[in-house]
C-alpha cells in the first residue's frame, strides 16, 4: 500500500510546493469495429488514441521548496517535463517538513512525459487558506520506468519476448 502523501508531481525536476492532492488520468478514445464476423450482439472496439492529464491542488504561498504558483504562471506557454512518482525518501520521510531543495523523485517506477499547462487558478476564500490548482495536458506519450521484479517490468519483458 502506498500512502498518497508519498506520491508526488514533479514539474521541471521540482516537486509542486504545498501540494494537498495530485491526480493522473489516462484515457483511451476508441473506434467501433463491429462487423458481421464479430457476432452481432456485442460491440467491438479498438483503441485509436490515448491521452493523459495531471492535476494538482495546493496551498498558495509566495515561496516554497518546490514549484509555486508563480513558477507555473511563468511556464504557461511552454512545454514542461512532468514526473509522477513516489518521493525518493518515502520509506524514511522526515516528520518535520520538506527537505532543503525540495523533494526528489525515485528512479522507478515513475511516469514521465511532456505537458502544457491548460488551467491555472487561485481560490481565496474568506478566513481560510488560499489555494491554487493546475491542470496539465500531455503532449505526446506518457512513458513509464518499471522497477525490476515488479509486475509492470515482468509484463514489459514478456512483451519484448513476443515481439522478437
Amino acid at each position: 500500500m502506498i500512502n498518497g502523501s508519498d506520491l508526488m508531481l514533479f514539474i521541471g525536476g521540482k516537486s509542486v510546493a504545498y501540494a494537498t492532492s495530485h491526480s493522473l488520468d489516462i484515457s483511451n478514445e476508441t473506434s467501433e469495429v463491429s462487423n458481421k464476423d464479430t457476432g452481432g450482439r456485442w460491440a467491438t472496439s479498438k483503441v485509436t488514441r490515448t491521452s493523459w492529464t495531471v492535476s494538482t491542488e495546493n496551498l498558495y504561498a509566495l515561496q516554497g521548496e518546490g514549484t509555486t504558483f508563480q513558477d507555473l504562471f511563468e511556464l504557461l506557454h511552454e512545454e514542461v517535463e512532468i514526473v509522477f512518482a513516489l518521493e525518493s525518501g518515502y520509506k524514511n520521510k522526515p516528520t518535520t517538513g520538506v527537505p532543503t531543495g525540495g523533494w526528489t523523485a525515485i528512479a522507478s517506477p515513475k511516469y514521465t512525459g511532456k505537458a502544457v499547462l491548460t488551467s491555472l487558478s487561485i481560490s481565496a476564500p474568506d478566513a481560510d487558506n488560499a489555494t491554487f490548482t493546475a491542470e496539465l495536458t500531455g503532449v505526446g506519450p506518457l512513458t513509464t520506468v518499471a522497477t525490476q521484479g515488479s509486475p509492470l517490468a515482468a509484463s514489459a519483458k514478456a512483451s519484448v519476448k513476443k515481439e522478437a
